[in-house]
């Protein structure tokens, strides 16, 4: 038994990926309500604006996730699955 052994058979909170649903609301539930804005920002209509706006929101919280996703040890979890799956399959680790 190694020293990650114990930390390995906790689970990892991974609470913080509900945020992936943030893109989701924003794209799927809220364009129809910002679809009749009448505000042309930059000269484009509004809901070109509100889907461009949307893919740097999504952006940025995919780049959350993934920080908070290294900070809960997911790394060294798929390792040790790598890890195994190649000692399953007969390849050298």
């Amino acid at each position: 038994m190694t020293a990650s052994s114990p930390q390995r058979n906790q689970p990892l909170r991974l609470s913080h990926r509900w945020l992936l649903l943030l893109p989701f609301v924003w794209q799927a539930l809220l364009a129809p309500a910002v679809n009749d804005i009448a505000w042309r920002p930059l000269g484009m209509p509004f809901a070109m604006a509100w889907q461009m706006a949307g893919i740097v929101f999504a952006s940025v919280v995919i780049a959350i996730v993934f920080r908070l996703d290294a900070a809960a040890g997911v790394d060294e979890e798929e390792a040790a699955f790598l890890a195994e799956c190649s000692r399953a399959d007969g390849e050298p680790a």
